[in-house]
């Protein structure tokens, strides 16, 4: 075959066509399914309690919209030298937060939201990990429990004990993603405490799969009550699970007259046994759900309504008035620490015994809450921490305070109750550091 052949000719231009096709080909960047390799992957999680919905901007392009509490958008493309992002509550044309993310070209990104309410955050996770080896996952930490402290984080067997157990990341500080930890997949039971404590727990979760090459990132985030904690599992590049606690914290208070000697147990579960009155007990963790209390009067079984008891929430079983006639009553408590650390929140339970007349309290001779009816408590205001202060209940009538109290320690970044009882004309006053 000669050069001049028409054979050859026609190979000739048929190879000077494929050459000119390569170009536009490699400039389709969505050509069998790729992305353009000079703008990063970005993705936003919303793990913030107090914002039920948000969305992200990033070169004031909005990226993702309408993303809910405990749920992520799909990627999107972000150009890495324009990385100013900014996040709205959905709806609202008020930036919560503005701040420049480290992004990357060709890499993928999660930003991740937490924080209650007035105080949003972002931790801005690298979504690039390599997978371990069969039969091995990865997974790493993040404490966005505002309101739960540092955390100590355990996996073990369904049946095995804390006691003898090593956490898995010990000290998880608020806002920080831990180290990535390697451990065997398969399906774990994972349990949360305080840090330091293995009787304080905030978390229990059973069946928790950790996939073979997994590489899994587990959010904290604070429950409604704020001590209990719940978890999100994000899967690298992939889905959100969301994995709630399924227990509430419930304490008893017995605040009979005539030193009466109560008893009290919810599912199984003891908040107090010959407890004298008046005293006020610690929480305990009880299955969440509609349910009796058992109670019983100095051995005597008292009468109780059906009771329901929301998952993630603090309560307190309050039994009220005299050993003839007591009244059991659930009362909400909001254990949510201040926004504001230097401060601290107070409230007032009216358990006087007549069930009849409303008490006021005041912290100084400032005002902390109006009239409370008996058997509810006031919601909860911020006042300033002291050493001094001089707390006093009123009723509408009375000639002098039904109770004071000078010199009294209200600590900065804690929750106080105040909690009244007895008769009117002998009331006695007990001032509780909730947490």
């Amino acid at each position: 075959m000669t050069e001049s052949s028409p054979l050859s000719r026609l190979l000739r231009r048929r190879t000077a066509l494929a050459l000119l096709a390569l170009p536009a080909a490699a400039a389709l960047p969505g050509c069998g399914g790729g992305t353009d390799k000079r703008r990063a992957q970005i993705r936003l999680v919303n793990a913030s309690t107090g914002n039920q919905r948000l969305e992200l901007r990033t070169d004031d392009v909005l990226r993702h919209a309408e993303v809910p509490y405990g749920e992520r958008a799909s990627y999107a493309e972000a150009d890495p030298d324009k990385p100013e992002t900014t996040i709205f509550a959905s709806g609202s044309p008020t930036a919560l937060l503005r701040f420049s993310p480290p992004l990357a070209g060709d890499r993928w990104f999660t930003v991740l939201a937490y924080g209650p309410a007035g105080a949003l955050q972002q931790l801005t996770l690298d979504d690039n990990r390599g997978e371990p080896d069969a039969g091995r996952a990865v997974l790493r930490v993040v404490n966005a429990a505002s309101d739960a402290g540092s955390l100590d984080i355990y996996l073990t067997g369904e049946t095995e004990e804390l006691a003898s157990a090593v956490a898995l990341q010990p000290g998880a500080t608020y806002g920080r993603a831990g180290d990535w930890q390697t451990v065997a997949a398969g399906s774990w039971r994972l349990r949360v405490t305080a840090a330091g404590s293995k009787t304080d727990v905030r978390l229990d979760l059973s069946a928790v799969e950790l996939p073979s090459r997994g590489i899994t990132t587990l959010v904290l985030s604070s429950a409604v009550g704020g001590v209990l904690v719940n978890g999100l599992l994000l899967a690298q590049r992939g889905t959100v699970t969301p994995r709630a606690t399924a227990q509430a914290r419930v304490r008893l208070a017995a605040l009979l007259t005539d030193s009466a000697s109560v008893s009290a147990r919810i599912g199984g579960i003891d908040l107090g046994r010959s407890v004298g009155s008046p005293a006020v007990g610690e929480y305990q963790r009880v299955a969440a759900g509609a349910v009796t209390p058992v109670v019983s009067v100095n051995g005597g079984a008292v009468s109780s309504a059906l009771m329901s008891f929301e998952a993630g929430r603090d309560y307190t079983l309050l039994l009220a008035g005299t050993p003839a006639a007591p009244r059991v009553v659930r009362i909400d408590d909001d254990n949510r620490l201040p926004v504001d650390a230097t401060r601290g929140k107070l409230r007032l339970v009216n358990a006087l015994a007549d069930g009849s007349t409303a008490a006021a309290l005041t912290l100084d001779f400032a005002p902390v809450s109006g009239e409370v009816a008996p058997d509810q408590a006031s919601a909860a205001a911020i006042v300033e921490a002291t050493s001094t202060g001089r707390l006093a209940v009123t009723a509408r009538g009375a000639p002098a305070p039904l109770f004071v109290a000078t010199e009294q320690l209200l600590r900065a970044a804690a929750v106080h109750t105040v909690f009244v009882a007895g008769a009117t004309s002998a009331a006695v006053g007990i001032l509780r550091r909730d947490r």
